[in-house]
């Protein structure tokens, strides 16, 4: 046995060192993906935009060129709007404004902090405490430019306020979660059963209901839509079992307080000590797992992360009187788990400098392509060259069911003479070797030039030059 306060002085101050260490390999990891969108509108909130530009709104009213894959923004009242909800951005930009990239991630760390020291409030139980520090690797998006840190400091947020009977102010936070983070609504409808005190549960209920109603008529005024745009756009969702199987086996590896948690679950009915609440969030979690819109392009199980601070409460709901000692079994299973936790995220950090990698050298090529036009035939590239928008490059995605006719229209109305087609063959679109233009009475058709494979990256990536003659 060894005091408590010496066991929690030690982890913590461990996890700060291991943290430190990944703030200074993870320099030079660009935003891809999701990341790069979300940067992208937090630079445009620096300028007072809340919208995303589009060169060619006039020339393509529908946005059937616009540079992102239609599931990430929503065309409303001649503007298009991310599906991601500006609140991050726009409280974030400040920060990447006076600080750059470096001060995004010393706020990560600060609200991973005091999101970390609320739950101790809760129990001021030591076990839960290191559990929930290093159950998850939920760390790793302390160094991305990501609004997973700030949902997880807004649910410790509402936790706190739930334990200390603040029900209203847990249901307001709740709802503005739940507007960021749709799926969070699982996680949001159980919170109340990891309290033994459910005193006032209904006020908690309708604090949400209001407070997500406010939210939806605002959304309505200002997009057109009463739901988020993120339940708009994933309308259409299908289950897929690669996907299931996929995300239960990034789950398992990447959350290891689950495996602790099914342990204990399957402790309980062999000694036929039942509980209802760690049976409800089993389920919870399979319906998550079945019903989260990962395609399999996530390398973290974003999507359930919330799960993770009511497997801890559960595991340790019992305990009103937390003992002031910590015996050598617990440190034992929270050393296993730390070990285990870090080198995960050691892994996934080398991942991702992989995939970093792959998108400066790629953006550095695209960057020396001298048309200022440059048409892509997968999203994935628009999404790395998001940076080139800035330094007045014109990017537009042709999606598998573009007109050539509305392409020629907008390359006529703007006069465009030359341009570059990126391709990953074999590519999903085709452009003709030429194509004319309509209503045309001089150099009216585009002519394919030399195609080349695109320097130093690490993908088979072609670009074609189209001159108009």
């Amino acid at each position: 046995m060894i005091q408590a306060k010496k066991a929690i002085g030690f982890f913590v101050s461990f996890a700060f060192l291991v943290f430190g260490f990944f703030y200074f390999s993870s320099k030079g990891i660009e935003p891809f993906s999701d990341f790069a969108l979300l940067e992208w509108q937090s630079k445009l909130a620096i300028q007072g935009i809340f919208h995303l530009p589009y060169n060619h709104a006039f020339e393509d009213p529908n946005y059937s060129f616009f540079p992102l894959p239609n599931l990430f923004f929503q065309q409303t009242k001649g503007f298009a709007h991310s599906t991601f909800p500006n609140l991050y951005p726009i409280l974030i930009s400040p920060i990447l404004k006076l600080f750059g990239i470096s001060g995004v991630t010393i706020i990560h760390t600060f609200l991973f902090t005091i999101g970390i020291f609320l739950f101790h409030q809760i129990q001021k139980n030591v076990i839960s405490t290191l559990l929930l520090l290093y159950g998850s690797t939920i760390p790793i998006y302390i160094f991305l430019f990501h609004e997973t840190i700030f949902i997880f400091f807004l649910e410790i947020s509402a936790l706190y306020l739930f334990h200390k009977c603040q029900n209203i102010f847990a249901g307001m936070i709740s709802a503005l979660i739940l507007w960021i983070r749709p799926e969070m609504s699982f996680v949001l409808i159980i919170l109340p059963i990891c309290f033994e005190n459910k005193t006032q549960t209904m006020r908690f209920y309708l604090s949400m209901a209001f407070c997500f109603s406010l939210l939806a008529l605002g959304n309505l005024f200002l997009v057109d839509s009463l739901l988020p745009l993120r339940i708009a756009k994933n309308s259409d969702m299908s289950l897929r079992s690669e996907n299931v199987f996929y995300l239960a086996k990034i789950w398992m590896e990447q959350v290891p307080i689950f495996i602790l948690f099914c342990f204990y679950f399957l402790k309980s009915l062999y000694l036929k000590e039942i509980k209802i609440s760690n049976f409800l969030i089993i389920i919870v979690t399979m319906v998550m797992v079945f019903l989260a819109p990962n395609s399999g392009g996530h390398n973290t199980p974003r999507y359930l992360f919330g799960l993770v601070p009511l497997y801890v409460l559960l595991l340790n709901k019992e305990e009103k009187n937390p003992n002031p000692f910590f015996s050598y079994r617990w440190i034992f299973l929270i050393t296993l788990i730390s070990i285990y936790t870090i080198c995960n995220l050691h892994f996934q950090m080398k991942e991702l400098k992989k995939i970093s990698k792959f998108q400066s050298n790629t953006l550095s090529e695209i960057r020396k392509i001298k048309d200022s036009v440059i048409i892509f035939s997968n999203p994935d590239f628009a999404f790395v060259s998001l940076p080139l928008l800035e330094e007045k490059k014109d990017l537009l995605l042709l999606r598998k069911d573009f007109n050539s006719v509305d392409l020629a229209n907008l390359l006529t109305k703007k006069n465009i003479k030359t341009f570059t087609f990126l391709e990953l063959p074999p590519s999903p679109v085709v452009l003709p070797n030429n194509f004319r233009l309509p209503n045309c009475s001089q150099d009216c058709s585009f002519q394919r030039g030399e195609i080349h494979p695109l320097p130093n990256a690490l993908l088979p990536i072609t670009q074609t030059s189209y001159k108009r003659n």
